[in-house]
């Protein structure tokens, strides 16, 4: 989902900045769950699967204290890694991820439990409810230029298990959302820009 929108927002020469938020609550477990087979009643896989997203946030959050860009790169390279190629969330596969990214192991392995991060992830998690975001993956976007408008949010790229389909769903929702952006009315869906501004 987000190569799909850096392609769209390439595609039609839009300038961008891209936040990522991490997200986790009992939904986005089940859905996780879901997708790599697990059963939902699974209380072992469950764990686990709770253990390796919470884990993979902290890392995506400590990787954020060495540029967001670099960020960005290792979360779609854990991305592809775990959910493309299935290889196991375990140390090899974070320490290949870290060091393709090219980011610091030592010192993202260091502030991964710091207290920087930990803070990091109850902002995220408290933004997270207060845009009542409750599915993963979902984006919000603000016309950063007109800052009386409304953010739109996307939470529903359809059943998309590839790129090209991924790529299609996110085209064509920004095509037939953004225009429209001004018209909506409904609180869940509609973001006041100013509210979220850090």
């Amino acid at each position: 989902m987000e190569q799909a929108m850096i392609d769209f927002t390439r595609k039609h020469d839009i300038d961008t900045q891209y936040h990522f938020v991490t997200n986790y609550n009992m939904a986005t477990i089940n859905d996780y769950m879901h997708l790599k087979g697990f059963k939902i009643t699974d209380i072992e896989g469950r764990t686990k699967t709770s253990q390796d997203i919470v884990e993979a946030a902290k890392l995506y959050k400590a990787a954020s204290c060495q540029g967001n860009k670099k960020a960005r790169n290792f979360l779609m390279n854990l991305q592809e890694q775990i959910n493309v190629l299935n290889n196991p969330f375990d140390d090899t596969t974070i320490k290949r991820t870290i060091n393709n990214s090219g980011l610091d192991y030592k010192s993202i392995m260091a502030d991964k439990d710091s207290e920087c991060v930990v803070q990091g992830l109850k902002r995220d998690q408290q933004l997270s409810m207060e845009m009542h975001v409750q599915k993963a993956p979902a984006a919000v976007v603000f016309d950063c230029e007109d800052e009386t408008k409304p953010g739109v949010m996307i939470s529903d790229f359809g059943p998309s298990e590839t790129q090209e389909s991924i790529n299609s769903t996110v085209n064509a929702l920004l095509e037939q959302e953004l225009p429209q952006a001004a018209n909506y009315n409904d609180p869940c869906t509609v973001i006041s820009l100013d509210k979220f501004r850090r």
